[in-house]
């Protein structure tokens, strides 16, 4: 969801932030849903990395497990769909917001048609006011 700009996901109930996490864990994300297409167990549990680490407000592990497990997105995906579940969430709701947050990731990694046409054309020649 998109609430005045601000990008939140719903879980329990309650509407957390979502903080995006640094360049290089934001890529991890994008490439390790990716690289995990055949095997759909794996990567739901890498979409689901998407959301620990998106939205550190609502404990679900964060950077420093992410860290403890080498990085392994699979791997922390798993342990954040655990513990979600013994939170009582339910796996739809984890996955919408899991999907959120993989999208706004990989938004803030890919630009958009818009703004690619406007870099192309940075050397484009401006009218100058007429004076």
């Amino acid at each position: 969801m998109i609430d005045n700009g601000h990008s939140t996901v719903s879980l329990g109930g309650k509407d957390y932030p979502i903080t995006l996490p640094a360049f290089a864990e934001r890529e991890d994300i994008a490439i390790g849903y990716h690289t995990e297409a055949k095997r759909p167990r794996r990567q739901s549990r890498a979409l689901i990395g998407a959301l620990g680490l998106c939205v550190p407000a609502f404990g679900l592990g964060g950077q420093s497990l992410y860290e403890d497990l080498d990085l392994d997105l699979v791997k922390y995906g798993g342990r954040v769909y655990s513990s979600a579940m013994a939170q009582g969430l339910k796996r739809e709701e984890i996955i919408a917001a899991a999907t959120i947050c993989f999208t706004v990731v990989c938004s803030s990694l890919f630009p958009r048609e818009a703004e690619v046409d406007e870099a192309a054309n940075f050397t484009d020649q401006k009218e100058a006011p007429q004076t």
